[in-house]
């Protein structure tokens, strides 16, 4: 038997909600203004990119109210899957937040980083810029760095060629409208740079719990 230890648990699911996924879109980008923007970004910021204060989901607005829902909903269906903890227990859990948008012109992107002090880290696809775009590597793509920082120290012909749930490769993909992603908050992850004339736009948001 081959036991899969040491797993990264990931969840990627489109949720098939294009009404209300287009209804978030249009409610962010009326939302790019001085007073939403986030005054000390925690990655210094440049023009092709707007990142919301960390309260989008508190916000009082039919379109976030519904946001928050649709989020807490598929994170506490993934928390059932991958913990120990039964319906009874989940309910009794404080559930605590930060979120925010990103709206991402051509040439923008966001540097590798981690999210202290979370649990869980999500991010919602509401647009994932054009469609079709020249190079891959110029598409905005999302990129999950291996967790074993020392899984690839030897790469001979014999441990090179591991089956994906195995391997140490970076994971990288391109999230679509309407798809959520949920993944441990130390997982090293960035967003290679986009450079479509479409703004790609997305929600985030970190989870904590207590008793």
């Amino acid at each position: 038997m081959i036991h899969q230890l040491f797993a990264t648990p990931i969840i990627k699911k489109q949720l098939g909600q294009n009404g209300f996924i287009k209804e978030l879109e249009q409610f962010i980008l009326n939302s790019m203004t001085a007073e939403n923007k986030q005054p000390r970004p925690p990655q210094s910021a440049h023009n092709d990119l707007f990142e919301s204060k960390f309260n989008f989901l508190n916000w009082k607005t039919p379109q976030t109210n519904r946001c928050k829902e649709v989020i807490l909903n598929e994170l506490m269906f993934f928390i059932r899957k991958v913990c120990s903890l039964n319906d009874t227990e989940l309910s009794k859990l404080k559930v605590f937040h930060e979120s925010w948008f990103h709206v991402v012109q051509k040439g923008g992107f966001f540097q590798s980083h981690t999210h202290p002090n979370a649990a869980w880290s999500v991010v919602l696809c509401v647009n994932e810029g054009d469609v079709k775009v020249e190079n891959e590597h110029e598409a905005g793509k999302l990129l999950f760095v291996d967790p074993r920082h020392n899984a690839s120290m030897h790469l001979d012909p014999g441990n090179k060629d591991l089956k994906r749930e195995y391997n140490f490769n970076g994971f990288r993909f391109r999230p679509k409208a309407g798809e959520i992603l949920i993944f441990p908050s130390y997982v090293q992850h960035s967003v290679e740079p986009y450079y479509g004339e479409t703004p790609r736009i997305t929600v985030a948001a970190n989870f904590w719990f207590s008793n």
